[in-house]
């Protein structure tokens, strides 16, 4: 039997946890280029999940313009986190032919071409297949984005009380209303009313049930 973490069934409507890591334990971004680029990527294929491979678009001359890029949201991204050598995502399956499968794996062969290509590498540089598991309850639901979130608190110069200064996360959209346009932030902030990014970011920057639920929602035999 497969193990529940490499499962491809996704389901139009259910949420999924998405992460994967660099081979061997290697960094996956160097610099602050790499994360802004494997950022673009994510962008374009959220937007446009039948577009042409970024590769292409990279080599065509300055003043092309693409035209019938289809904007038919395979799935939509809740949250994500750029580490060193990992990255997770919340995202929920659309209903739609295409699947989590076909944005993964058009975003993971574009950032490796692009990845090889400007530091002289060879061979993968992902850890395998990425990971993906069903968020199967509302406890899960609501502690999911708050676990991405948290992530950088693991590097030293980020204090639980500076994450909203992480630049590689969705973090700061939430807390500063900074508009993304392929990133979903009204389903987790619909639960607030008040002041919805100011209690999200009240929640993140608490720090309770965190172990609970990465426990939930990793592979408890290789921890992030």
């Amino acid at each position: 039997m497969s193990s529940i973490y490499y499962q491809r069934i996704f389901i139009p409507g259910s949420y999924y946890h998405i992460y994967n890591r660099g081979a061997h334990q290697q960094n996956l971004f160097q610099d602050d280029k790499d994360y802004q680029t494997f950022t673009e990527i994510l962008g374009y294929y959220l937007l446009h999940p039948q577009g042409i491979p970024k590769s292409i678009l990279n080599r065509k001359p300055k003043g092309y313009k693409v035209t019938n890029l289809v904007i038919s949201p395979s799935c939509s991204l809740l949250a994500y986190c750029l580490m060193p050598n990992h990255f997770h995502f919340m995202i929920r399956q659309e209903e739609n032919e295409l699947t989590i499968s076909d944005l993964m794996r058009r975003v993971c062969i574009g950032y490796s071409m692009y990845y090889n290509d400007r530091h002289h590498h060879s061979g993968t540089i992902f850890q395998g297949r990425y990971k993906n598991i069903l968020i199967s309850n509302e406890y899960q639901w609501i502690y999911l984005s708050k676990y991405i979130h948290r992530n950088p608190a693991h590097l030293q110069s980020y204090e639980p009380c500076k994450l909203v200064d992480y630049k590689y996360s969705s973090y700061p959209s939430y807390v500063n209303e900074i508009t993304i346009p392929w990133l979903d932030k009204d389903t987790l902030l619909d639960r607030y009313h008040k002041n919805p990014n100011l209690e999200y970011q009240n929640f993140v920057e608490d720090g309770g049930d965190i172990g609970n639920i990465e426990r939930l929602t990793i592979d408890v035999n290789e921890k992030q």
